[in-house]
C-alpha cells in the first residue's frame, strides 16, 4: 500500500496511522480485513516499488517468484562460504517453516537474508566497502542489522564503516525525497522508541521475545493483562535491559580485531545475527528465516569437526525455532513459558555459537584488546541508564490508568470517543474491521446496520443523529444511520455537525491531502464551501460554525500545526506548533489539543479569551483525539499508556473546575 500510494502521487505523511491507511486500502478494494504499516521503515517499502502498479494479487505472485529466485544466490554464497553440499544447504532452506510464512504473507525477510549473506560473502572476498553498504541497506529496511556495524567497528574496518555511513545517509535522503519529511519524522520520533522497548505491536501477546514475556509476567494493563504473574514495574525494569544485554554482550566482546580467518569471521557474523534475533522486541515467525545463515555455518563446522551429536541437537533446535505452536489467548503465570520454546531454543543456538568462539580463542592466545574493557564499561552503563529510564517510564504510564474507562468492549484501538447523554460512543478496530460501538447504562450496542464489507472510520453524533463515514471501493461516503442507504455526502470523511445541528463540515481528500468543506444545509443539495487553503493538508478539524472552527494541518512538509479561526481571528489564524487533534468546547471558551513533545502527544488547553495555554498532563505516552462533554469541563480522549503505540483505550478527565 505504501509503495502504491507513492506510485499514485499521494501525500503519504499519515501512512503510519491505522485508520488512514485502512481507508486507502478500502478505497482500492483490497481483500484484506485490516492492515497497518507499523513498525516498517518507509525505505523498506520501496523494495516492492516495481510491482506497485499491478493489482494486489498479481503483485504478490510476482513478489513470491522474486523471493524464490533470491534463494539461488543465497544457496550459492552459502555453498562457497560453508563448504556444505548443495543438497545439505537446500535441505536447511526447505526445512525452514519461516520460509513458507514469508511466502504466504509476502514478507520481506528472504530479501533481508540475501542482503546479509551477500554482505558477509563480500567481506570474506575483501570487498569491505560493498559489505558495509549492504549492511546499511539492510539496516535501512529493518533496524536490527545495525548491530552488524559493531563487527566493523570492533575490527577497526573504517572503509566498511565509511561505506555504511554514506549508504545509510543516501537511503535516508531517498526515503525523505519519496515519502516526505513528516512520514520519516513520525517513524523516527514516534514509532522507533516504542519498538525498541517492546511496545510497537501487541505488547502482551505471547511472543518469543524477552520484552514480550516480561510484559506478560510483570506489567499490568486493565484490558490486555489485568492479572500478571507478579505486578512489578521495578522487576521489569531490572530484568528487561539486563537479560537483553547478557544475550548480546558476548557477541560483541568475542569479535577479534586480528581474526581474519574465514571460520572466525563466519562465527562472529553468525553470533551477531543470532543475538539480534534473540533480543528482537517484535519477533514474528517469518523473521527466523534468517536463521538459515547461522545454521548452515554451524552445520558446516560441526561436520568438519565430526561433532555429530552436537549437529543433531542443532538440527532439533532449528526445527523447533521454526515450528509453530498453538498459544492460548490468556496463558496464566509462569505457564506462559511453556508456550514460547522458540526463545530458549534461540538462546541455546546463540550460546552454542559463543562456545565455538570461546573454543577457537582460548584464554591467553591473543594479546589484550583494551577496547573490550571499554565496551564492557559502556554496556554496563547502558544497562544502568536503561533500567532507570524504563522504571520511570513504566511508572509514569500507569498513572494514566486512573482516568481509564472500564469499557466492556475493547478493540485493539478505540478512537474518536464522544459523549452522548449517559453513553460513550467510539470506533473500535477489531479483527473484523472498524465498528461503531455505543456503551452506557443500557449496555453495549454495535451499529446494527454494519456491513462487514465496510469500515466505519469516523462519525459525529448530536441532535438525535448519528452520521458515519462508510468506506468501500473507490470512496468514502457520509451516511445517517437512520437511513443508511442514503448518501448525504459522497467522497468525504470525518463528518462534523455544527453547533446548531443544521450545517455539516467534513474533510474531502485529493490524493491524500485533506480540505475542510462545509455544507450549510447538509440535507439539501446546497453547494459545498471550501474553508481551508489549497496549500494546506488538513489532518483533523473541530467545528462549531462557519466562522468558528479549528484545523490541524501541514504546509510545505512542516510539522502539523493548529490553525484557529473564530470571530476575532477570521483573517489571522493562530498557529500552535507541533499540535494536532483540536477540540473546541461547546461554549467556545476553550480549545483542547495534543502537543508533540519528546516523541509523544500530550493534552494541552488554550483559553480562547486570553490565548494562554497550559499542559493538562505530562506522561511518556500518547493522549490524542480529545472531545468535550456537554459541561465544557470534562474531556474524553484516547490514550495508549501501558499499551502499544497508538493502540488507544478511552479515558475521561475533568480539566476545569
Amino acid at each position: 500500500m505504501a509503495a502504491r500510494l507513492v506510485h499514485e502521487g499521494y501525500d503519504t505523511s499519515r501512512m503510519y496511522e491505522w485508520s488512514w491507511i485502512e481507508r486507502e486500502k478500502d478505497h482500492r478494494g483490497i481483500d484484506i480485513r485490516v492492515i497497518g504499516l507499523l513498525p516498517i521503515t518507509p525505505f523498506s517499502t520501496l523494495a516492492v516499488w516495481p510491482l506497485a502498479g499491478l493489482t494486489p494479487l498479481a503483485a504478490k505472485h510476482g513478489w513470491i517468484l522474486l523471493n524464490l529466485a533470491f534463494l539461488v544466490p543465497i544457496g550459492w554464497m552459502l555453498w562457497l562460504m560453508t563448504e556444505l553440499s548443495y543438497q545439505r544447504i537446500a535441505l536447511v532452506i526447505f526445512l525452514s517453516f519461516p520460509l513458507y510464512r514469508n511466502l504466504l504473507y509476502g514478507q520481506f525477510y528472504i530479501l533481508l537474508l540475501l542482503l546479509l549473506t551477500a554482505a558477509c560473502f563480500s567481506y570474506l572476498r575483501g570487498y569491505r566497502a560493498l559489505s558495509g553498504g549492504l549492511v546499511a541497506i539492510a539496516a535501512a529496511c529493518k533496524v536490527f542489522p545495525l548491530l552488524l556495524l559493531v563487527f566493523f567497528l570492533q575490527r577497526r574496518d573504517w572503509r566498511a564503516l565509511a561505506s555504511s555511513a554514506i549508504t545509510g545517509l543516501s537511503a535516508v535522503a531517498i526515503s525523505i525525497a519519496v515519502f516526505g519529511m513528516n512520514a520519516n519524522r513520525t517513524w523516527l520520533q514516534e514509532i522507533l522508541p516504542w519498538v525498541m522497548r517492546g511496545e510497537g505491536l501487541g505488547s502482551y501477546t505471547t511472543t518469543a521475545s524477552i520484552s514480550g514475556i516480561l510484559h506478560c509476567l510483570f506489567l499490568s494493563e486493565p484490558q490486555w493483562n489485568p492479572h500478571p504473574w507478579h505486578n512489578s514495574p521495578v522487576v521489569y525494569a531490572l530484568l528487561a535491559p539486563t537479560l537483553q544485554m547478557l544475550a548480546l554482550a558476548p557477541a560483541i566482546l568475542f569479535i577479534r580485531r586480528g581474526g581474519d580467518g574465514k571460520r572466525q569471521i563466519l562465527l562472529e557474523w553468525s553470533a551477531l545475527l543470532t543475538a539480534a534475533l534473540a533480543i528482537s522486541t517484535i519477533p514474528a515467525s517469518y523473521n527466523f528465516v534468517l536463521m538459515i545463515f547461522p545454521v548452515c555455518v554451524l552445520s558446516g563446522m560441526l561436520l568438519r569437526d565430526d561433532r555429530y551429536g552436537w549437529l543433531s541437537i542443532l538440527i532439533a533446535a532449528y526445527l523447533g525455532i521454526g515450528f509453530p505452536l498453538p498459544v492460548p489467548n490468556r496463558p496464566l503465570g509462569l505457564g506462559l513459558l511453556l508456550y514460547v520454546p522458540r526463545l530458549p531454543l534461540m538462546l541455546a543456538v546463540l550460546f552454542g555459537t559463543y562456545a565455538l568462539l570461546w573454543g577457537d580463542n582460548p584464554k591467553g592466545s591473543q594479546p589484550k584488546d583494551w577496547s573490550r574493557y571499554a565496551w564492557s564499561t559502556a554496556m554496563a552503563i547502558s544497562v544502568i541508564l536503561s533500567t532507570r529510564s524504563t522504571l520511570h517510564l513504566e511508572r509514569a504510564e500507569r498513572e494514566e490508568y486512573a482516568y481509564r474507562l472500564p469499557l466492556q468492549v475493547q478493540g485493539f484501538l478505540n478512537s474518536g470517543p464522544q459523549s452522548i447523554a449517559d453513553s460513550v460512543r467510539y470506533a473500535a478496530f477489531t479483527l473484523n474491521g472498524y465498528r461503531l460501538i455505543t456503551e452506557g447504562r443500557n449496555g453495549v450496542q454495535v451499529d446494527p446496520s454494519a456491513d462487514l464489507a465496510n469500515d466505519i472510520l469516523s462519525f459525529s453524533s448530536g441532535f438525535e443523529q448519528i452520521l458515519v463515514e462508510r468506506t468501500s471501493d473507490q470512496r468514502s461516503r457520509i451516511v445517517d444511520l437512520q437511513k443508511p442507504s442514503l448518501t448525504l455526502v459522497d467522497n468525504a470523511r470525518e463528518p462534523l455537525l455544527s453547533a446548531d445541528g443544521r450545517g455539516l463540515a467534513f474533510l474531502h481528500d485529493d490524493h491524500g491531502r485533506g480540505r475542510l468543506m462545509f455544507r450549510p444545509a447538509f440535507r439539501s443539495s446546497t453547494a459545498e464551501v471550501r474553508l481551508t487553503p489549497l496549500q494546506w493538508n488538513v489532518y483533523e478539524a473541530s467545528f462549531l460554525s462557519e466562522s468558528e472552527y479549528a484545523v490541524s494541518a501541514v504546509e510545505n512538509g512542516a510539522p502539523p500545526k493548529i490553525f484557529l479561526t473564530d470571530a476575532k481571528h477570521t483573517n489571522m489564524p493562530i498557529m500552535i506548533e507541533k499540535s494536532r487533534y483540536p477540540a473546541l468546547s461547546l461554549d467556545g471558551r476553550w480549545l483542547a489539543y495534543s502537543h508533540l513533545d519528546h516523541g509523544v502527544w500530550n493534552l494541552w488547553l488554550r483559553d480562547e479569551s486570553s490565548g494562554l495555554t497550559h499542559r493538562i498532563a505530562d506522561v511518556p505516552c500518547n493522549e490524542i483525539q480529545p472531545s468535550w462533554e456537554s459541561d465544557s469541563k470534562t474531556l474524553l480522549y484516547g490514550t495508549d499508556c501501558g499499551r502499544s503505540v497508538w493502540f488507544t483505550a478511552i479515558a475521561r478527565r475533568k480539566v476545569l473546575p
